[in-house]
């Protein structure tokens, strides 16, 4: 008999939104008029982008004026409009790799060099800082923080940010600060807004946020920018040109996400950190790999190496052996073959069953 597939490297959260988001939602399309057509041109962004404002400041202490919220069908429209804002082709951006693969994808697309700086498992895949600068030169446009980040977890400390938004200072750069992983913080890490440092960061960084991961709406497609006043008109227009807006009616849906008591945020946190204390060290059991605890966001990231597999063999050979789909991490960054990321967005009888059939798979080598 074949064993049942066991899909491991999607980040889509195993549960829905929270009953207050569909209710709003629902409200409001029940209510039909400008709700369920063209809502540019109406007032109705309006309570979204205020409720933005006011979430974000509650939280990192920041303060903005709602017209810096550019409401965008999902963090990927977010993160194509803040980076077409500030980068032609020919341009260079600094990057952290490992990182989220989709920043590569748009980068790429947009003909711009990415100047990677290596988050080294020996630094516990924390930067270091007196490095950074040897990656600027000339063309050196901006540079990106995914914080916390994904694949590895790192939460950045403020130091590093602070080093890191000086030497953007330093050299005329824009800060991309993408940060959608900001409520998913374990042990006694903090998360710290890049834009809070101090006030000539703010005035360089584009915060590029999501509800996909918070709020488990990743098929919602709702996500922003805040852009500050020296890029925003720039980005508006980019926005009105190639990047999709949505649904009216989602604006109630995220307006009530972020007015709400964050309960449910909390439940979620606490259930992916038993995850992560259980996958962890059951990764860390099996002989041939190893899997550091990370320090945010919801990824395990495996260190296969030892295997002598590439990233991609051990995924297809998992795959055919024993029915169960991992992440290759080449795709995260080109010095990352060998290593695996798994989201751990199952529920524990999957991720159980996922190290049951792993360990096997690794006995088999």
């Amino acid at each position: 008999m074949s064993k049942e597939k066991i899909i491991l490297s999607i980040g889509d959260p195993d549960v829905e939104a929270p009953d207050y988001v569909f209710e709003a939602a629902y409200a409001k399309m029940k209510e039909g008029g400008d709700w369920t057509h063209y809502g540019y041109m109406t007032d109705k962004p309006a309570g979204f982008r205020q409720a933005v404002v006011d979430y974000y400041k509650k939280e990192s202490g920041v303060e903005y004026d709602p017209s810096a919220v550019i409401p965008c069908a999902g963090s990927s429209a977010a993160l194509y409009i803040a980076l077409k804002t500030l980068l032609d082709e020919g341009d260079e951006i600094l990057m952290f790799e490992p990182t989220y693969r989709g920043h590569f994808a748009i980068l790429n697309g947009l003909g711009v060099k990415q100047n990677l700086i290596q988050l080294e498992k020996e630094n516990a895949y924390h930067p270091n800082i007196d490095s950074i600068s040897e990656a600027i030169t000339p063309k050196t446009k901006a540079v990106l923080v995914c914080n916390p980040n994904n694949p590895t977890g790192t939460v950045f400390t403020p130091t590093e940010l602070k080093a890191i938004g000086d030497l953007a200072i330093d050299n005329d750069m824009g800060i991309f600060a993408d940060e959608i992983y900001l409520h998913f913080v374990y042990d006694d890490n903090k998360f710290t807004s890049m834009a809070s440092l101090s006030d000539e960061i703010k005035k360089r960084t584009i915060n590029i946020m999501s509800f996909s991961k918070t709020f488990s709406m990743t098929g919602w497609r709702l996500g922003y920018d805040i852009v500050p006043e020296m890029y925003l008109e720039k980005a508006k227009l980019i926005a009105g040109m190639a990047a999709p807006r949505p649904p009216t009616f989602l604006y109630a849906a995220g307006e009530a996400a972020l007015r709400g008591d964050f309960k449910y945020v909390e439940e979620r946190r606490v259930a992916y950190d038993e995850r992560r204390k259980y996958f962890c060290k059951a990764v860390n059991a099996i002989e041939g790999l190893e899997c550091d605890p990370f320090e945010g966001a919801f990824y395990a990231w495996i260190d296969a190496t030892s295997t002598g597999l590439g990233s991609q063999e051990f995924v297809d050979k998992f795959a055919e052996a024993e029915n169960v789909f991992f992440s290759p991490g080449h795709t995260f960054g080109p010095n990352q073959d060998g290593m695996l990321r798994v989201p751990l967005c199952s529920k524990m009888p999957v991720l159980e069953e996922g190290i049951t059939r792993l360990e096997r798979f690794m006995a088999s080598l």
